[in-house]
């Protein structure tokens, strides 16, 4: 199932690898400069923060990375059990802990899917293949990228 695309000289495998590692750069490089109050600041109520969309994406990793792949549970893996809960930011976050937490989930993650095919099936959560894993990481990925992106620019402009 790895198969190499003549257009763009990679595996499907690297294509994937390569875009998750370009993700990771935007999402962690969203918060390049900030203070932390604008890290933390929410656009409107009830609504997440830079910081917490952050956060969550690592917990996206850590879920199907980590969780589906090994069967760990969440907490043991540092992530919190609810979803809800993933956007959240805690006293204790700032954008340093939040940027080691997210490199160790990149980590756990590269570690996890090293010597996984695309067609493996993985039962830590339920049968998946290693395919719809990756699949299903990007398309979050880039939403939260696009999430960022607006977050960012609010931020921004709210300091003029």
């Amino acid at each position: 199932m790895n198969q190499h695309h003549a257009d763009s000289g990679f595996t499907t495998r690297q294509d994937f690898d390569r875009r998750i590692e370009q993700y990771r750069r935007l999402i962690l490089s969203s918060l390049d400069g900030l203070s932390e109050q604008q890290a933390r600041a929410t656009p409107a109520p009830d609504r997440p923060s830079l910081l917490g969309v952050v956060r969550h994406t690592a917990y996206v990793e850590g879920v199907w990375f980590g969780e589906a792949i090994t069967g760990r549970p969440r907490a043991e893996l540092g992530l919190p059990v609810a979803t809800a809960n993933s956007w959240k930011t805690r006293k204790a976050d700032s954008i340093a802990s939040i940027t080691q937490h997210s490199q160790q989930i990149h980590q756990h993650s590269r570690s996890n899917l090293a010597g996984l095919d695309l067609a493996d099936v993985v039962t830590g959560r339920s049968p998946r293949t290693v395919l719809s894993l990756y699949t299903h990481v990007l398309s979050e990925l880039a939403w939260n990228t696009g999430q960022l992106d607006i977050l960012r620019s609010l931020a921004e402009t709210s300091d003029r």
